[in-house]
């Protein structure tokens, strides 16, 4: 599966499971709405990883197989309906954010929040350590617990300074990056009270000349 059906499933699966639905009669707390997004130029390297995603959160479960792309300085997220069509585009450049809908239905959470879960797993990491072992340091108003075993990275712990004891993420990788992730990712976000199972099956970082066939959000 190449081109924009890789990257299209991707984002569908960040629609229905990455970022799940708020409740419909009482409103998401303020901080389970924060994240962080670093400026896209800050991001290397240049990758594809295609991915099947189970999630399971308050509204029941959901599956589907997704990619996500960053190159030239652009991460971008597409949605697919289950009929192979696109259900919406996300583009982050910079740090503005880009949505594009295909679709009568609305995202059920804001655009940048199907992001902060891919920042999470990709881009916010503490320094690489030397040895296996725990390493704790802030970044943006979070306390980041990370620890690595054999190598790499088993375990990534997010707590906010701000809001309720509730507010833990926790990200699990399991394997060595193959090379860009983890063959397998675990998130479990307290806050929102859903976790997800992602299968990373194909990845490759990126040359120059490699780009997905998809639209650029219009501004």
């Amino acid at each position: 599966m190449r081109g924009s059906r890789l990257l299209g499933l991707l984002l569908a699966f960040s629609w229905l499971a990455c970022a799940p639905p708020k409740p419909p009669q009482s409103p998401v707390p303020q901080f389970a709405l924060r994240g962080v997004l670093r400026p896209t130029e800050e991001l290397a390297p240049p990758f594809t990883v295609q991915q099947r995603i189970h999630g399971k959160y308050a509204g029941g479960d959901a599956t589907i197989d997704c990619v996500v792309q960053l190159q030239k300085g652009k991460l971008t997220v597409v949605g697919l309906t289950p009929f192979g069509t696109r259900a919406f585009v996300i583009e982050q450049t910079g740090v503005e954010v880009r949505f594009q809908k295909f679709v009568e239905r609305d995202l059920p959470v804001e655009p940048e929040a199907v992001l902060y879960d891919i920042h999470r797993v990709f881009f916010r990491a503490l320094p690489p350590r030397q040895s296996d072992g725990v390493s704790e340091g802030q970044d943006h108003g979070d306390i980041v617990h990370e620890r690595w075993l054999g190598g790499h990275i088993v375990e990534r712990r997010f707590e906010s300074l701000e809001g309720p004891v509730n507010n833990l993420v926790v990200v699990t990788f399991e394997g060595a990056p193959a090379p860009v992730i983890a063959p397998r990712v675990r998130i479990t976000n307290a806050a929102y009270a859903y976790a997800l199972e992602i299968e990373n099956t194909e990845q490759q970082t990126l040359g120059g000349a490699y780009t997905l066939e998809v639209e650029t959000v219009s501004p």
